[in-house]
Parts: structure tokens; sequence; C-alpha cells
């Protein structure tokens, strides 16, 4: 749904978002943010700036979308935070839009995209295969290549599979990623890499506890 969204728009930038339980967190680019709650909450802004834009249609549009998956998946899947445009000399117009979804199952449907979130045993379960390489991380940066079946084993350890270019960032430090679509860039996000044209692009896969 995402890609349908913003198909016309390309969308994101910098943002700050609170969320239902009253945290709040900033992002300066897209970002999925996996809550230590289970919740996922999506930050999207984008340029904004193209004469042919309209505000009130686009927001109609998401709402309309919106309203169409809650009915489908239930009261309280997919809430919407915000959307509104703000202008800056350095940024121009951007548009922001701010949506609190109650699960990544509801992210992943919501906007087409490969996404799991939760325990290591639980993807498992899910089908999801830990078989490609990986890289250990110490304190927010790459510290060399690790053997993934090392953490498989610890309760505690969790997981993030993404499948779609955006930035991540979890409730917990990151303990390892996967390697060469996972790009490390503090002790609690991500850059995950994917291409949505390449049919051998594998998702990107962050442990974290």
């Amino acid at each position: 749904m995402k890609r349908k969204l913003y198909a016309t728009l390309g969308i994101l930038a910098a943002a700050s978002i609170t969320t239902a339980c009253g945290a709040s967190f900033e992002a300066d680019e897209s970002t999925v943010y996996i809550t230590k709650q289970g919740n996922v909450i999506g930050a999207d802004i984008e340029d904004f700036n193209e004469d042919y834009y309209d505000e009130e249609e686009l927001k109609a549009y998401i709402t309309e979308s919106i309203e169409s998956y809650v009915e489908s998946n239930g009261n309280g899947s997919l809430e919407m935070d915000r959307f509104e445009t703000k202008s800056s000399e350095e940024d121009g117009v951007t548009a922001q839009l701010y949506l609190n979804y109650a699960t990544y199952i509801d992210y992943a449907l919501f906007n087409d995209v490969p996404l799991f979130a939760g325990t290591v045993e639980q993807a498992q379960q899910e089908g999801y295969p830990f078989d490609q390489d990986f890289v250990k991380v110490e304190d927010g940066a790459p510290a060399g290549s690790m053997d993934v079946q090392e953490l498989l084993s610890e309760e505690e350890v969790r997981v993030v599979v993404i499948g779609e270019e955006t930035a991540v960032r979890v409730d917990g430090e990151i303990v390892g990623v996967s390697d060469g679509n996972a790009e490390v860039t503090g002790k609690n996000t991500v850059k995950a890499h994917y291409d949505v044209e390449d049919a051998q692009a594998q998702p990107a896969y962050i442990l974290y506890q």
C-alpha cells in the first residue's frame, strides 16, 4: 500500500513521532520503528514541491485507504497519527505522514512488504531461514563476521526481518545483522537495503536484545 500511496511522491526526510504510549522518537529519513510493546510506527516524509500535488486530495486518499484497511482488519489495526505539509527555506515543502500499526503484520499487509518482528524461535516457525552471512555488532558498529547459530539458541535475542529500503529502529541493542543488506548506523538503528526489482534480493535480518 505504501508504494501505491506514494508512487507519485516518493516520500521521506525527517520526523518527530509520538507513539500511542506517549514516547517519542526522531528520524531523519524513512523509518520503521519496532517498539518494545510489539507495535510498529512508520515515519514517512517526502518532497511536496510540485505544483500539481494537492494536499487535501492526498490526505483524503490516505484516509480512505486506512479506513478500508481497518474495515477489513479490525479497529485499532491501523491509525493515522497525523498528515501535514511543512515548509522551510532549506527543504522546501515536505509531506509528513505518521502511522501507528498494531502489529508488524499490519505494517506488512498495508505496505505490501515483507516484515517480521519477534523471537528467533517464532521467526523459524514462520519459515524464515537464517542462511545468510552475518556480521557481529558491538557498540553500534560492525565487529567482524559471526556464526549466527551461536545466537539462535539465546531466548532473549529478537529479530526483525524486512524486505524494504528503509531505516529501522528497535527497542534494544543490535548484536548482529545480515551481511550486505543491513547497514549499521547506531546501537539501535540500521539502514535496510532491498531492491524490489531484483528477484534474488534477500530481506535484511536485524538481531537485537
